[in-house]
């Protein structure tokens, strides 16, 4: 009885000792950065972010967030700074302005001027995807989601359930 007892708990174990390594190796599978371009969008912006993070606790998918502000006359920016004020996975970068919020939370000074003097967001999309990449925001380019916020079309990759279509990510 004994020995038959010690097996099933030894392969208990390895299966999930190797469910885990199958779980760590496809860690970056689960990972999306979602880039969203914002205007004025003061009455959507948090439920598109409170919808992702919704999402990212129910799949245990990680999730990044950043709102590119370009011009805004709303509270959109207000209402994502308090979000990236509260989460460490959102981030706000305002259209033509570096990134404030980045430069101060820097390590060192060199760091901080180079992100002060590279981080304007008048880059194109290319650049932009390849610097959060090189960051480490991201592990590759292709982890990142980019959706315009005035765009119907980028709306369908958001994976926001039944509003537009019950799109879910890919």
């Amino acid at each position: 009885m004994i020995p038959e007892l010690i097996w099933i708990v030894g392969f208990y174990m390895t299966a999930a000792a190797m469910a885990h390594r199958l779980l760590r190796q496809s860690a970056d599978e689960r990972q999306r950065h979602y880039v969203l371009v914002a205007g004025n969008h003061q009455m959507q912006i948090e439920w598109y972010i409170r919808s992702l993070q919704r999402f990212s606790r129910y799949t245990g998918m990680d999730i990044g967030i950043t709102v590119v502000l370009e011009d805004s006359c709303d509270e959109t920016g207000k209402i994502t700074e308090i979000f990236a004020r509260g989460y460490d996975k959102i981030r706000l970068l305002r259209a033509g302005e570096p990134a404030v919020a980045e430069v101060a939370a820097a390590e060192d000074e060199q760091d901080a001027a180079v992100m002060e003097t590279d981080r304007d967001i008048a880059m194109s999309r290319e650049r932009m995807l390849r610097q959060m990449a090189d960051q480490g925001i991201v592990a590759s380019p292709l982890q990142i989601v980019w959706v315009e916020l005035s765009n119907r079309e980028d709306l369908a990759r958001l994976p926001l359930g039944c509003r537009y279509g019950g799109n879910r990510i890919q």
